[in-house]
């Protein structure tokens, strides 16, 4: 159960993360980012190339530790940094995009993956992973 739920946490990793490299197009930054100053627009573009590359690293730890069989300490805390960092955009959705049925879908997925990596930790280490 460990790798099924490894596995697909990295193929929806994988997944946000190309979600991520549509954004310039799917949000009109070309049209949007000039509207803001320089330093702002720079902020935007390297944070977003960070996360992308943020959630590449967690799909690829996650399909490691589940081919490995293995999570051990490192893994567990990166188990631990995966699971943080989802619960950390769903909590600032509200404050930062207000309520919405598309945040609320976005809380939701946050939610189910950062639940689905914290049951990894509490897997009997004997079995699966």
């Amino acid at each position: 159960m460990k790798s099924f739920i490894l596995y697909t946490g990295s193929a929806i990793n994988l997944m946000l993360a190309l979600f991520h490299m549509t954004f310039w197009k799917m949000l009109n930054w070309a049209g949007e980012l000039p509207k803001l100053s320089k330093d702002n627009q720079g902020i935007l573009q390297t944070a977003n190339i960070i996360i992308i590359a943020v959630i590449l690293y967690f799909a690829v730890m996650s399909f490691i530790m589940a081919r490995r069989g293995k999570t051990g300490f490192y893994g567990k805390s990166i188990i631990v940094l995966i699971a943080v960092f989802y619960l950390i955009r769903m909590i600032a959705g509200y404050p930062f995009f207000g309520f919405n049925y598309g945040e609320l879908a976005i809380w939701v997925v946050c939610l189910i993956i950062a639940a689905g990596y914290v049951s990894v930790l509490f897997m009997d280490g004997k079995r699966g992973v």
